[in-house]
């Protein structure tokens, strides 16, 4: 008997998962997300208590204007669940994606580009809160900043000698990512839940896909990429949409 739509209940309140094209335990799945949160709510409270500080807060979004790096499945997660203000938004970013990925020569112009010109992230909002919080993907709940929300948006290949070994020095090693500000262990975690969700994906579709996340959110919305049966149908579905960027998608075959 095929079940409903599953729920998961997270500090946010709960939640009713679709009932996914893109393989039958995807919901059992993004229950890692529960599970992350748990983690990084015992590792922040042990980091507070030393005596350190983090500086993520509502409304400071400096994050939110990198690119979104996720996985397929919780694109689909969102894609099914946006408002038609929402719609809009996304809509808007891909349309700015594909006048300008044309231009991107490498990995290092097309995060730079994305950073200074592309807008912040789609799912936030005026106020710089994010609308998709309760299933915002892993990568954005891994990022924990040790430094004031100025840093998240400082373009560092801009900065004099001096600045950038100041803030280098300035950073502790055993905690943070180095060279970056963010917090490493948390980062480690996501990456591995990541992982899981991938494998399985893989496993039981035979493909899975990681990538620039609103463009996959789009994508399943608009054009059922779940039903993708092979990489070649994946290529011209992009291609049709003006997506055929490598920076952008990575679409995994079964082995």
């Amino acid at each position: 008997m095929r079940q409903g739509p599953e729920k998961i209940t997270l500090s946010q309140g709960t939640i009713k998962l679709p009932e996914f094209r893109v393989f039958s335990k995807v919901g059992l799945l993004l229950k890692e997300h529960h599970q992350f949160s748990s983690f990084a709510d015992a590792w922040i409270s042990s980091y507070l208590d030393s005596g350190k500080q983090l500086y993520c807060r509502d409304n400071c979004s400096g994050c939110c204007h990198l690119a979104v790096h996720a996985t397929f499945p919780e694109a689909v997660a969102v894609a099914s669940e946006l408002s038609t203000q929402q719609t809009a938004a996304l809509a808007g970013y891909v349309e700015r994606i594909k006048n300008a990925h044309k231009d991107w020569g490498n990995l290092k112009s097309y995060l730079k580009e994305h950073r200074q010109k592309l807008g912040p992230c789609p799912f936030l909002n005026q106020k710089g809160s994010c609308t998709i919080y309760p299933l915002r993907p892993l990568t954005c709940r891994a990022l924990l900043s040790t430094r004031p929300a100025a840093w998240c948006t400082v373009d560092f290949s801009e900065l004099n000698n001096w600045d950038k070994q100041a803030y280098e020095s300035s950073l502790d090693r055993q905690v943070v990512a180095w060279p970056t500000h963010y917090v490493a262990e948390t980062q480690d975690f996501g990456q591995q839940l990541e992982k899981t969700l991938l494998e399985t994906m893989q496993r039981e579709k035979g493909w899975a896909l990681s990538g620039n996340f609103a463009i996959m959110v789009w994508l399943e919305q608009t054009c059922r990429l779940s039903d993708v049966t092979s990489k070649n149908e994946f290529q011209e579905l992009l291609a049709t949409n003006e997506l055929n960027s490598n920076l952008l998608l990575d679409f995994i075959n079964h082995n």
